[in-house]
């Protein structure tokens, strides 16, 4: 894969490669300030990754809202903002992040986010599981529902509260 394509299919990855080139440059030759250069390069990968993980915590923030809070009538505004997040975090995807996305920490986060929010409405918030209900696959589904995603952390909701 030439650099070009690789920036256009998995811009992490290529940033990493970029600033592994530019500090493989030798140094008497050129007046770049390569140092800086590929620092700057790298920082753009891990904003990628920022950007990613930020989108799919607002995304589990209301899905959690959803699932635990289905009788309060904020759920419509809820699953637009699911949506709106998860479509922007499959639209800022590359495949170069995949390994790089900590879901468990993602998660975690949501579920605070969450249950801090539903507790300013005076829901109770029961135990959610540790581990996210939902895999990173059907979190980047360009078919996504905020429903079905909601219904799946219910379910492990309550298959938690009977063990």
């Amino acid at each position: 894969m030439t650099p070009s394509q690789q920036h256009e299919t998995d811009f992490y990855r290529w940033t990493q490669d970029q600033a592994a080139l530019l500090r493989a440059l030798p140094r008497s030759s050129s007046s770049l300030d390569i140092d800086n250069l590929a620092d700057e390069i790298e920082d753009m990968g891990r904003a990628e990754i920022k950007e990613i993980s930020s989108l799919l915590r607002q995304t589990l923030t209301h899905i959690v809202k959803i699932a635990v809070g289905r009788e309060a009538p904020s759920v419509p505004h809820w699953v637009g903002e699911a949506s709106g997040f998860q479509a922007d975090a499959v639209l800022a995807y590359s495949p170069g992040l995949r390994q790089r996305l900590d879901l468990p920490t993602i998660w975690k986060l949501a579920r605070r986010n969450a249950a801090d929010s539903l507790r300013e409405y005076g829901v109770a918030v029961p135990p959610l599981s540790e581990e996210c209900p939902l895999t990173l696959d059907q979190l980047l589904d360009p078919d996504f529902s905020p429903r079905e995603a909601a219904n799946i952390v219910a379910l492990r909701v309550k298959s938690d509260d009977a063990a």
